[in-house]
């Protein structure tokens, strides 16, 4: 009878409990107000240069030992472009040769020393999203200052694209590779990229094979080669040289 007498005493303060709670009224309800806030950003055009990167690791900058020269001002800008060094000693042959550039010697942020493949590197932060061209000329036959190296052949091949905002699975943005071969003939324009509407837009590097240490990987080494006929005259003792034009345009031009 004890427990009885608990158990029904409980009940009947919890009875009570709620006959006590008072009656909810609708002048009691939250009060709400609401207030518009704004949000705001400009942009300005970014003429500042855009440092190389490296072609196989667009997140990392490299400083290439040659040239170094900086590249053209934004917004659409030329960053870099590799020289083609084909050697100062190769010998005279009677032979038809074909000699390659060597690879690029450059230093990592950390002043490490890295060998990439040559390359060119092309920015638009323009912010319009039209697209561009690139393309490049060769001035003039190789020529030493007494005479041509009649019958030299420049070709650039294995073209490799990088960039941050390359997105494999997604390549709509990805400009495209004109020649697969770039087979450059004196005085003659050929293309090299063309980005259409809604490609290329921030820093995209060309890089011309993807350099190795293991030379069973390496395609950088052979990527960039020089023909030269045996028949052709060779003075000694001095370089040939010849001037790359490099232009970049809009692409409604």
């Amino acid at each position: 009878m004890k427990t009885t007498k608990i158990l029904t005493s409980a009940i009947v303060l919890s009875t009570l409990g709620l006959a006590a709670a008072p009656a909810v009224h609708a002048a009691d309800a939250p009060h709400t107000e609401s207030y518009k806030s704004t949000g705001k950003i400009g942009f300005v055009q970014n003429t500042d240069p855009t440092d190389p990167t490296g072609p196989t690791d667009p997140t990392n900058p490299i400083k290439p030992v040659d040239p170094v020269n900086p590249g053209t001002a934004g917004p659409l800008s030329i960053d870099y472009v590799s020289n083609f060094d084909f050697g100062s000693s190769n010998k005279v042959s009677g032979d038809d040769m074909t000699y390659y550039a060597a690879p690029v010697k450059a230093t990592d942020k950390d002043g490490k020393d890295v060998t990439v493949a040559n390359y060119l590197q092309v920015t638009d932060k323009r912010g319009t999203n039209i697209g561009w061209k690139l393309s490049v000329k060769q001035e003039k036959q190789f020529n030493d200052g007494k005479a041509d190296l009649d019958g030299a052949k420049l070709q650039m091949a294995t073209q490799t694209l990088n960039s941050k905002n390359m997105d494999l699975n997604n390549p709509s943005n990805i400009p495209a590779i004109d020649n697969a071969t770039m087979a450059m003939t004196p005085g003659s324009d050929v293309k090299v990229l063309t980005a259409g509407k809604d490609q290329g837009m921030g820093t995209w590097t060309d890089a011309f094979g993807v350099y190795d240490a293991d030379a069973a990987k390496d395609t950088a080494s052979k990527a960039v080669s020089l023909e030269v006929p045996g028949n052709s005259a060779k003075n000694t003792g001095s370089s040939y040289t010849t001037d790359l034009t490099w232009t970049l345009t809009d692409a409604g031009l």
